[in-house]
């Protein structure tokens, strides 16, 4: 719950960040989770599917 709470409170305080700089926050944030979702979010489900094959390897020996 800790964890919610200080998220939000990030991503608020970046909206306003943002808007203080002049960049358009309302097109930033949501291509930068986009872009994230594109080429990161696949990354780190592979790590973990990495992992978890290994963890089954070793299991079963």
């Amino acid at each position: 719950m800790r964890n919610l709470i200080i998220g939000i409170i990030s991503v608020i305080a970046i909206w306003f960040i943002l808007n203080l700089f002049g960049i358009n926050s309302t097109y930033v944030i949501p291509n930068s989770v986009e872009w994230a979702t594109k080429f990161i979010l696949p990354w780190i489900i592979l790590y973990w599917l990495i992992r978890l094959v290994k963890n089954l390897e070793k299991n079963n020996q």
